[in-house]
């Protein structure tokens, strides 16, 4: 008799197991999703005490079959089920938003290169209230596309009518995160951190402003090192930056005479926006030009410059502009 009872009990039981992974199987997804953040762990059930059964990468879609709590189940096209953390998906719409902000950013010139300080989000759009990518690790690397900036959102019980509404500054950024490759999204200025070679940082402290892009666009062989020497143009801000990406420019070459490196051209009156075009000598000491929009009192005008060893000057100026405005210094159109 009680040999009977267990068999029953135990029939019973795989009966019901039976049952649920067959009501299970044939449910009808209620959506499709992505995989968001550094993937997923898949599991098989919700237990506390559960195994995992597989590993999903950023970016895969999957069909959601049922929500319980903080979990979904989910399948994916390889026939494969269980449950996932509902945090690590991401919506369809905004994984769109994410595919067309990478299509976007891949033929955008780089203007900088860095890393995040620390855990920072990428968003869809500037903005702390714009939907979330993912959440890049502290120290990953990020290549800087563009700027914007925005008023910073204060919380409603801060706000009031006629309190002022702080800007914020924000990168576009490409970031090669781990488990998720490269990611474009937008992210807080005050979260990256820009890599300066030398000897940039020192001309940063010592005019006082601060570098937003900047672009090796020539070289020049130097005997005394037996190798050759970058030369930069550096794009950078001093005060609020406003409408302004930058409003100082600067070329710095290297002096083989004085073996030091030297202010080559100088614009501290400009209000350019970024991205800045540049085309690099295409060999050490030969001809490199530059591009921008300056934002002038007359309307946005776009800029051109033209290195020829040591010399910038400005080329997109007429004949006409420039016998009413004098002859240019190429080495500084402003001081």
């Amino acid at each position: 008799m009680r040999r009977a009872f267990v068999v029953s009990v135990v029939v019973g039981l795989i009966l019901a197991l039976t049952i649920r992974e067959y009501r299970l199987h044939r449910k009808v997804p209620l959506e499709e999703a992505y995989v968001g953040g550094q993937g997923a762990t898949v599991w098989n059930s919700t237990a506390q005490i559960r195994s995992p059964v597989a590993s999903l990468s950023y970016g895969q879609p999957v069909l959601v079959y049922q929500r319980d709590g903080g979990n979904a189940l989910v399948g994916t096209s390889t026939g494969l089920r269980g449950w996932v953390s509902s945090a690590s998906l991401m919506d369809p719409d905004i994984w769109r938003r994410v595919a067309l902000l990478a299509e976007t950013t891949k033929s955008m010139p780089a203007q900088a290169f860095g890393h995040t300080r620390a855990r920072a989000n990428l968003h869809t759009r500037p903005g702390r209230q714009s939907p979330v990518i993912l959440e890049a690790p502290g120290d990953s690397p990020v290549t800087v596309l563009q700027h914007a900036m925005v008023t910073a959102q204060q919380e409603p019980l801060n706000a009031s009518a006629g309190s002022p509404q702080n800007p914020e500054d924000w990168w576009l950024v490409r970031a090669n995160v781990k488990d998720a490759g490269d990611v474009s999204g937008w992210v807080l200025d005050r979260l990256v951190s820009l890599d300066l070679p030398e000897p940039l940082p020192e001309y940063q402290s010592s005019e006082a402003m601060t570098i937003v892009a900047w672009f090796e666009i020539n070289r020049v062989a130097d005997p005394a090192s037996g190798g050759y020497r970058p030369e930069y143009l550096v794009a950078g801000t001093r005060d609020p930056q406003g409408a302004c990406d930058f409003n100082l420019a600067r070329v710095y070459t290297w002096s083989v005479k004085r073996h030091r490196y030297e202010t080559g051209f100088l614009d501290s009156r400009l209000c350019g926006k970024l991205p800045v075009d540049v085309t690099p000598a295409k060999n050490p000491g030969g001809d490199a030009y530059f591009r921008f929009q300056n934002l002038s009192a007359n309307g946005p005008e776009n800029r051109a410059y033209e290195m020829k060893l040591t010399m910038v000057r400005r080329i997109d100026v007429g004949l006409s502009a420039r016998r009413k405005n004098g002859r240019v210094n190429p080495r500084r159109s402003h001081s």
